[in-house]
């Protein structure tokens, strides 16, 4: 009796537990590419909007072609070099989340 009472508990939350996994939201592939074509594009544009090529966003080229990222250039500058580095602007990304 009581083996027949651990089986049926153990049955049910494999069951339960099973379901349980299948009712989580699905993955929308969609969401990735999504997100991938969004970094693609912040990329050209501040590919563009560097217009030396030193691979760095200065604060005049931030305020020519960038204007959300010239309001937090401050911000986003961490070693206050008057420059905005492609780390610093990932690190600043990862912050905000």
């Amino acid at each position: 009796m009581n083996k027949l009472i651990v089986t049926v508990i153990v049955t049910s939350l494999g069951i339960f537990s099973t379901s349980f996994a299948f009712a989580q939201a699905p993955v929308d592939p969609g969401k990735t590419e999504k997100r991938e074509a969004r970094a693609a594009h912040m990329q050209e544009r501040l590919k563009a909007a560097d217009k030396n090529g030193d691979g760095k966003i200065s604060r005049e080229e931030a305020t020519a072609s960038l204007p959300k990222l010239s309001k937090n250039f401050d911000k986003i500058d961490a070693d206050k070099d008057g420059f905005i580095s492609k780390d610093e602007m990932k690190a600043w990304h990862d912050k905000r989340g």
